[in-house]
């Protein structure tokens, strides 16, 4: 470093020491130890990196639980549902979602609602990376596919099953779309599911890019972010949630 005069590293990201749920130092005098591939056979890596990535808060130590990770690896199946439901959906409809042209103008509550939220999300999530604030990233798009699962697609399910041909190709094109800019922002968190995921979608849709992870990091449309609208529709999502 001191002879190229060139510094290693521009920053480092250090976190504190695994424990156990009692908080406890991991020994082998305690027993409380975790082998990594205990958890990987179990839920699998990208689980317990999903799991590791939004528990290691900067300088904190992580006190693994086991019931967290059932929670990340029950919603991890969430997120590959919604890729189950597109392409259902679009084999019901005989149509390809990626040739769908999203009209803005045609937009009822709903989509306004989950739109703002994909934005917003893009947004905090660019800014976080570049502040190295990766711990609060997984919370973030864990509440954007949570919400487009729990929330949008239930409040769109008249208009998915019985609606007109334009209503469905609505829901059809904004689940697609949102999903696919869900994977871009999720693949550093969890590489393999979203790259599993997307080679299902790029096989049903014939999609160009080889990869997921080839793919450009999106932007965010500031115009299209309702904070309102977003609070709003968090109530509601409490009152739905409370009654299923």
């Amino acid at each position: 470093m001191v002879s190229m005069n060139n510094p290693s590293y521009k920053a480092v990201y250090m976190h504190g020491f695994i424990n156990d749920a009692k908080g406890r130092k991991m020994s082998k005098s305690l027993g409380n130890y975790i082998l990594p591939q205990e958890v990987i056979d179990k839920y699998g890596a990208d689980t317990f990196r999903y799991y590791s990535i939004s528990g290691t808060e900067p300088g904190f130590d992580l006190n693994y639980n086991f019931d967290d990770m059932k929670v990340k690896h029950k919603n991890l199946t969430v997120l590959w549902n919604l890729h189950n439901y597109v392409i259902d959906l679009a084999k019901n409809l005989k149509v390809n979602p990626h040739d769908l042209k999203i009209h803005k103008d045609s937009f009822s509550i709903e989509e306004q609602y989950i739109f703002s939220k994909l934005n917003s999300t893009i947004k905090k999530v660019t800014e976080l990376f570049e502040k190295y604030r990766l711990n609060e990233i997984p919370w973030l798009i864990e509440e954007l596919y949570l919400e487009l699962s729990r929330t949008y697609i239930q409040l769109t399910r008249d208009k998915s099953s019985i609606g007109s041909e334009k209503e469905k190709k609505l829901v059809l094109g904004s689940v697609y779309h949102i999903l696919m800019e869900i994977l871009k922002i999720f693949s550093p968190v969890v590489p393999f599911v979203t790259e599993g995921i997307y080679q299902n979608l790029k096989d049903s849709f014939k999609l160009k890019e080889k990869s997921i992870h080839l793919h450009k990091w999106p932007d965010y449309e500031h115009k299209l972010i309702n904070e309102d609208l977003e609070l709003e529709m968090k109530h509601i999502s409490n009152v739905i949630q409370n009654s299923l």
